[in-house]
């Protein structure tokens, strides 16, 4: 099984349809969950068919900001959990009877505000005892080297972090390829901004697949 979450940073205009549709095209996602669509449930509806994954669960914007979309394949048994504007959760249910969850992240992008997001975390984590995937965006890097230019980030966030993902047990899948999943695009080298914010995690005896994230 193969899951995408990607960071569309809105889904409104040509550069990002067409970035999508080439990420369907070329991987061809069972799961796919896009953050930052500043879309509403009516504007984001078209997509589900256009994509050939007619299981959709959306979280609208808030004005022109947020905005969540999970699609699944129609092949999936995949029953819709909770949702805010940080996170849309399912449940799977393997054809051999194996159930696990998903669950697509987007973490609040103010620094002072983020601990709102790791306590989602832990209340998801105590929802359920099934094995888990959760993936997206957070917002946040774990260690100084996951970081390049900018202001040197305070330690005591990136502790927070780190103890919220020990409290929910959850271990890094790790990655391969470019280590940076977010740049502030700056054309200056001065202010030319990379971070690791995109992670996926898994609890012990979770599911098997490809994972990606953007």
């Amino acid at each position: 099984m193969k899951l995408i979450a990607w960071n569309c940073r809105g889904l409104g205009n040509g550069p990002a349809i067409r970035s999508l549709l080439d990420i369907q095209k070329k991987e061809d996602p069972d799961m796919l969950f896009l953050s930052e669509t500043k879309l509403d449930v009516r504007r984001i509806e078209w997509w589900k068919w256009k994509l050939g994954m007619t299981g959709m669960m959306v979280k609208d914007c808030e004005g022109k900001g947020g905005g969540l979309a999970m699609f699944w394949k129609s092949s999936l048994k995949v029953s819709p959990g909770m949702k805010s504007r940080y996170h849309i959760d399912t449940e799977i249910t393997e054809e051999d009877g194996f159930i696990w969850r998903f669950t697509g992240i987007y973490g609040e992008p103010k620094m002072e505000d983020r601990e709102t997001t790791w306590r989602l975390l832990r209340t998801i984590k105590h929802h359920s005892d099934k094995p888990w995937i959760c993936v997206g965006d957070f917002n946040e890097i774990l260690m100084q080297r996951e970081k390049e230019g900018g202001v040197t980030r305070p330690q005591i966030y990136m502790d927070r972090f780190k103890q919220a993902l020990e409290d929910c047990q959850l271990h890094d899948l790790g990655f391969v390829g470019d280590p940076f999943t977010w740049r502030n695009n700056s054309h200056d080298a001065q202010h030319y901004i990379r971070e690791r914010l995109d992670r996926e995690w898994r609890l012990p005896n979770g599911a098997a697949g490809s994972l990606s994230t953007g």
